[in-house]
């Protein structure tokens, strides 16, 4: 059966078979599977950043990292679902970056160096441990597997409801919330150890029952 993609261009061959060809330098075959799947990547990403503009860019960031990336896919891996997450990876980061307000190194500094003289200090030393503690949660998510971390960003950091989840990454609201489940355990059984070893890390990791309102 030939599959037909949003400008027409049409292959008989699987996904697998025309990017086992990409990976041996046929840009063609690459091409077949950026228009068959373009418009799906472009809706993952709109469902995670809302802006139709931001979505196309993550979409074209997703395509090139596939490109740059097909040495390390194996046959064994159903490239949709590889290219699906590298399309997620890509919408979180620009969502990320489109929120993030980074911290001056030389403030940080000042108030590492800062004697606790009175509220003011010590509300600045609070917000430089805050700070500790968001780098080492961010580690733990990092070691976490794709699947999971992604759930986890989308449903804590980016506030995003289950069902738009869900739809980001091509599955049931059942699975994401079994992600979020199995994603929660891990990290706190990791946060707890690390708190140990350092004497700070966030006290808890809220369920999505947990303070989440509708978006549970």
């Amino acid at each position: 059966m030939t599959a037909t993609g949003e400008f027409g261009l049409s292959d008989v061959r699987s996904d697998e078979e025309l990017f086992l060809a990409s990976r041996d330098g046929d840009q063609t075959a690459f091409r077949v599977l950026v228009d068959r799947h373009l418009r799906m990547v472009r809706r993952l990403a709109l469902n995670v950043l809302g802006d139709v503009q931001e979505a196309e860019d993550a979409a074209q960031e997703a395509f090139i990292a596939a490109w740059r990336a097909r040495e390390r896919w194996t046959p064994e891996a159903r490239f949709s679902t590889w290219l699906h997450r590298i399309a997620v990876n890509k919408a979180i980061d620009r969502r990320r970056v489109r929120k993030a307000v980074p911290e001056s190194q030389e403030v940080i500094t000042r108030l590492a160096d800062a004697e606790v003289q009175g509220p003011a200090q010590a509300e600045a030393l609070a917000n430089l441990e805050r700070t500790e503690t968001a780098k080492t949660l961010q580690k733990a998510l990092d070691k976490l597997p794709d699947t999971q971390r992604q759930a986890l960003t989308l449903f804590y950091f980016e506030e995003l409801e289950v069902g738009r989840i869900a739809d980001a990454m091509g599955c049931s609201e059942q699975a994401v919330r079994s992600l979020l489940k199995r994603g929660r355990q891990t990290l706190k059984t990791r946060l707890q150890k690390q708190k140990k070893i350092c004497g700070y890390g966030p006290e808890t990791i809220r369920s999505p029952a947990e303070g989440a309102g509708t978006r549970a």
